[in-house]
C-alpha cells in the first residue's frame, strides 16, 4: 500500500508541475526551464513582512514572504544595527545548498524548532550581516513551510524551480526600506552554486556574486559523481548505468508538459553570457562537490575573459569552518567592494 500511495504522488506531483509550467509566459519554442526561457519571462512580487524573530546586538532579524509562481516562499532578513548608509544598506542573497529533508531545512536538530538559517548554515548569513549587508536568505520552494514539495522531487532539474525563486525575490527588493537597489550581490554554497548560475545569466540586477564549493558541473557529469555513490559497480561506468542514473531525471522530463534539452538549462555552456564579476572558494580534499568543478569553472571564466578570483582552501569541509570560513567572508567582502568601485568609475 505504501509503494501504491507514494507512486500515486509521485503521479500527481508531475501532474501539478506540468500544469504549471504550460503556464509560464515564455515562447512556445523556448523551454520554460532553460536559460533562455528564464531570460524571456517576467518574475513579479512582493515581499510581506511576516513577524519578528531574535536578532543580535549586530542586527535585527524577521520573517517575510513573497510570491514565486503562485507559491509563497518565506525568507530570513537579517538588517545591520549599524548607521544606514547615505544610498542604504548593499543586499546579499545567500543562496543555500541541497537538504536532504527540504521540510526541514532551517529547523534546529536539538529542539526541533525553525531556527532559520539552520545548524548547518548558523553563522554565515549573519557574518555577512555583521560586515553590513543586509542579507536575505530564501528557504526555496518545498523547504521549510514554504509551499511548492513537488518541485523538491524534480532530480536535477529543482535546482532551476529555486533559480526561480531568487528571481522572484530579486524583484521583489524595492519593498524593503533603506536598501541600496545598485549593490546586490549574491552568494551560494553547493547547490546554491547552481542556482546562483542560472540567476546570474537571467538578470543584470546583482553586482557581483560570490560561489563557496558550487555545483557548477554539468547535468551528465552530475549524474555521474553522484549516481556512483549508490552503485556498487561504479568502476564501470556504460550506456546502460548511465541511463540509471539518470532514470528519475528522465522521468520528470518526459512528464514535464514540454520538451526539454537538458544542455540548453545547464549554465556551463552559457559562460561567455555573465557580466557581472564573480569570486569562487573550494576546499581542496573535500568531496560533497568535487575541488575539480571549481578549476573547470574558473578556466571557463578566464577562456571567455570573465572577472574572476579563485581560492583554494586545504580541507575537507564542504562548508568552511574556523579560519576558514573567516577567511572566505573577507574575501568576499573586499571583492564586493571592489566591484562596487569599478562600477562607479564607469
Amino acid at each position: 500500500m505504501k509503494k501504491i500511495a507514494c507512486f500515486s504522488l509521485v503521479i500527481l506531483s508531475l501532474s501539478l508541475l506540468a500544469c504549471r509550467e504550460k503556464a509560464m509566459p515564455v515562447a512556445d519554442a523556448i523551454a520554460p526551464i532553460s536559460i533562455e526561457g528564464l531570460r524571456q519571462r517576467s518574475y513579479p512580487s512582493n515581499l510581506v513582512f511576516e513577524k519578528k524573530l531574535n536578532g543580535t546586538d549586530a542586527y535585527d532579524s524577521a520573517l517575510m514572504s513573497y510570491q514565486s509562481d503562485s507559491l509563497k516562499i518565506y525568507a530570513l532578513v537579517n538588517t545591520p544595527k549599524t548607521e544606514i548608509p547615505k544610498a542604504g544598506f548593499p543586499v546579499l542573497i545567500f543562496g543555500h545548498g541541497f537538504h536532504p529533508e527540504p521540510k526541514k531545512y532551517g529547523v534546529s536538530n536539538q529542539t526541533g524548532k525553525d531556527w532559520r538559517p539552520g545548524d548547518y548554515y548558523r553563522g554565515i548569513p549573519e557574518a555577512y550581516a555583521e560586515k553590513g549587508f543586509l542579507v536575505i536568505t530564501p528557504d526555496y520552494r518545498g523547504h521549510n513551510i514554504s509551499d511548492g514539495f513537488e518541485f523538491t522531487k524534480t532530480a536535477y532539474l529543482a535546482s532551476t524551480y529555486y533559480t526561480i525563486d531568487v528571481l522572484h525575490l530579486i524583484d521583489a527588493l524595492p519593498d524593503l526600506e533603506n536598501v541600496d537597489l545598485k549593490n546586490i550581490f549574491y552568494m551560494g554554497h553547493s547547490m546554491g552554486g547552481d542556482v546562483g548560475l542560472k540567476m546570474l545569466l537571467a538578470t543584470n540586477k546583482i553586482k557581483a556574486a560570490s560561489i563557496w564549493a558550487g555545483v557548477s558541473a554539468s547535468m551528465w557529469e552530475q549524474a555521474i559523481y553522484y549516481g556512483k555513490w549508490e552503485d556498487d559497480n561504479w568502476t564501470s561506468i556504460t550506456q546502460n548505468s548511465m541511463k540509471k542514473y539518470m532514470a528519475r531525471t528522465d522521468s520528470v522530463i518526459q512528464n514535464l508538459g514540454f520538451d526539454y534539452d537538458i544542455d540548453s538549462g545547464d549554465p556551463i555552456h552559457f559562460i561567455q553570457d555573465l557580466s557581472m564579476p564573480i569570486i569562487l572558494h573550494h576546499a581542496t580534499k573535500e568531496t560533497s562537490v568535487p575541488y575539480r568543478w571549481s578549476e573547470s569553472l574558473a578556466a571557463k571564466l578566464f577562456a571567455h575573459k570573465k572577472e574572476f578570483e579563485f581560492y583554494s582552501y586545504d580541507s575537507e569541509n564542504h562548508l568552511f569552518k574556523g579560519e576558514n570560513r573567516i577567511k572566505a567572508v573577507e574575501r568576499d567582502v573586499a571583492f564586493f567592494s571592489s566591484a562596487n568601485s569599478t562600477s562607479n568609475k564607469k
